[in-house]
């Protein structure tokens, strides 16, 4: 994200638990909200941004317990707008994965079968600048609804002429992703906070919500790795082929 210009302003509030009411100026320096008064400058991570409220002519920035009102420059209404695209920022969700395309995890087709949801959530969302089509992205509904029909697939693929073969291996299976089903349940919930949330803490729900989303991946990572040993044990049947002798 570029550094805003220096906005000259007047700041009223409280900042580093000390009131203020004086004339000063406020840029946002990458990720970082800087606020100028009487020669000292109070920089604050976005991240620890809560809220952005713009109502002409004031930018209330809300930081934890402390309220921030800045006035007196038409260009404010924009720099909240970049304070809260910064803040909606998703986190590199995989990087903390252990089994997506490691030789641990045993890439393949089931493992690219198994994580192409999730995946599919994340590009889709990456798509999006607001936080409502993001959210939409990771529908946890669907996503529950697709992990329960390729556990059901594996199995069946596995035993697709031994019924009680086939519902034992998909129940084994469905045992392993309990962790990740509640962590969708969870990350639903932490969706419908954002939904509910005023803009004065909408960032924080925001905050909520990725952290559940980085919950999700981990649980899923998990799962794959501890689903292995049941997969492996019941390769998938390999065709016969039919070689015909002339007579």
């Amino acid at each position: 994200m570029a550094d805003t210009p220096r906005i000259p302003v007047r700041v009223r509030g409280s900042l580093r638990g000390q009131p203020v009411d004086a004339d000063g100026a406020v840029r946002l320096i990458e990720d970082v909200v800087a606020i100028h008064v009487d020669e000292r400058e109070h920089a604050t991570r976005v991240e620890r941004v809560d809220g952005v409220v713009w109502e002409t002519p004031v930018l209330t920035l809300y930081i934890g317990r402390e309220i921030v009102e800045l006035s007196g420059h038409a260009a404010l209404q924009s720099l909240g707008g970049e304070i809260t695209r910064s803040a909606l920022a998703l986190p590199e969700l995989t990087r903390t994965m252990h089994g997506l395309g490691s030789r641990r995890g045993r890439p393949g087709a089931d493992h690219d079968r198994f994580f192409a949801g999730l995946l599919a959530a994340r590009r889709a969302a990456e798509g999006f600048v607001e936080a409502e089509s993001r959210l939409a992205a990771f529908n946890t509904q669907r996503l529950m609804q697709t992990l329960t029909t390729l556990l059901a697939e594996l199995a069946s693929e596995r035993f697709p002429e031994s019924a009680p073969d086939r519902r034992a291996l998909e129940a084994e299976l469905l045992d392993h992703v309990e962790h990740l089903a509640a962590a969708l349940d969870a990350l639903g919930e932490a969706a419908e906070h954002v939904r509910a949330s005023s803009n004065a803490a909408r960032l924080a729900r925001w905050r909520d919500w990725t952290h559940a989303a980085q919950r999700v991946f981990e649980a899923a990572d998990r799962s794959w790795i501890a689903m292995l040993p049941a997969l492996t044990a019941a390769p998938v049947p390999v065709a016969r082929r039919r070689f015909w002798r002339p007579a």
